[in-house]
């Protein structure tokens, strides 16, 4: 049991004799670090701090200037495409045009289809009401003379 716990002590005390080994190193390094977020957090002077503000006003000038070059090529492809979409609405506008006269057309030709029809029918009638009393006027001596021949036949 007592060998236990001197080899327990033993690791305990080479533990700190190597933490006492390192801490210098670990140490140091957290000094670096802090010390250079510090310089990082104040500026050194009033030229470092006039450069600083140079160079945000620099890289908003360029991001302005992008955005600028992009806006003017938007333009461009905005009025290229007006005019091709005025181009287009003139063609439609004059396709719809053609289609109203030729609309119209096809009016008038079946309207006048209907005249031509109707004037055809009255002749039609007229003549057919002319044939019918030219055959009545000349069919009706012969009616007469049958329906003689007719009675005459009977009687006899």
């Amino acid at each position: 049991m007592i060998e236990s716990l001197m080899l327990c002590g033993i690791g305990l005390l080479a533990g700190c004799l190597l933490m006492l080994v390192f801490f210098p190193f670990v140490h140091e390094r957290a000094v670096r670090l802090t010390r250079q977020d510090l310089l990082e957090a104040t500026p050194m002077s009033v030229g470092a701090m006039q450069a600083d503000k140079d160079q945000l006003r620099a890289q908003f000038a360029m991001s302005l200037r992008r955005l600028e070059v992009n806006l003017d090529e938007m333009r461009a492809k905005t009025a290229g495409r007006s005019v091709e979409d005025s181009k287009r609405t003139m063609e439609i506008n004059r396709l719809q045009v053609e289609l109203d006269k030729k609309t119209a057309m096809i009016f008038a030709l079946r309207a006048r289809d209907q005249v031509r029809k109707s004037f055809l029918r009255r002749t039609v009638k007229i003549l057919l009401y002319l044939f019918t009393r030219t055959n009545r006027r000349s069919a009706r001596p012969r009616i007469l003379h049958a329906q003689r021949e007719r009675l005459a036949s009977r009687q006899s």
